[in-house]
């Protein structure tokens, strides 16, 4: 078994560690309020959406497949917000929201490098651009966790969220290793990753906030 997707999973998780360490402290600052990290998450997440993934998901694969995953993801998101709704639960749902649009994109993101896990040049790169990709990722998934108002839960979910994320890819990295799957199906998945941060992005943050 090639090392490279092991090495992979632990920056990665080291990644979305360290943006969580930044929402914690932000956290802390008496003069910041839950309306300002509310904001902050929708930010982020919009910024990565446009200026990351949905570039690169419509440069890499057919405007087509992207939309419509993108769409399924809106739609998958609207029915688990009925489900959720109203229920005690719900107060983890934008983070459970985005740790699902994390998990669904690590799934191309991670076939993709196991298809190139013999190129190094490649591998170094990669690292630097994943761990800086995590940030931003896990400062949004704790900043929901936090505004739960638990005192111990948010540390305990955050850990467990950020295993299961790391586990994914290197699953999917080691089966990309051996596994070819037709350009499509990857721009569908990605897509359907762009649909679950948007609606989350605007409805759970953005739209909360103005709320």
């Amino acid at each position: 078994m090639h090392a490279m997707p092991y090495v992979i999973s632990l920056y990665l998780f080291l990644g979305t560690n360290a943006g969580a360490l930044a929402a914690f402290l932000l956290y802390k600052i008496p003069k910041i309020k839950t309306s300002h990290l509310y904001f902050l998450c929708g930010a982020v997440l919009t910024v990565l959406l446009a200026f990351e993934l949905i570039p690169h998901a419509l440069e890499e694969y057919s405007f087509i497949s992207v939309a419509f995953g993108a769409s399924l993801g809106v739609l998958s998101c609207m029915c688990l917000h009925g489900l959720f709704k109203g229920v005690s639960s719900s107060t983890y749902r934008p983070a459970l929201f985005i740790t699902l649009a994390i998990a669904i994109h690590n799934i191309p993101a991670g076939l993709a490098v196991g298809s190139t896990l013999d190129n190094d040049q490649f591998a170094v790169s990669f690292i630097a651009a994943t761990v800086i990709h995590q940030i931003p990722e896990g400062l949004a998934i704790m900043t929901s966790l936090l505004l739960s108002g638990k005192r111990y839960t948010p540390v305990i979910l955050f850990f467990i969220f950020s295993v299961f994320l790391s586990v994914i890819f290197f699953l999917f990295s080691s089966l990309g290793h051996s596994l070819e799957l037709p350009s499509k199906s990857n721009g569908l998945i990605l897509g359907t990753a762009i649909g679950f941060l948007l609606f989350t992005a605007l409805v759970e943050f953005l739209f909360r906030k103005n709320n």
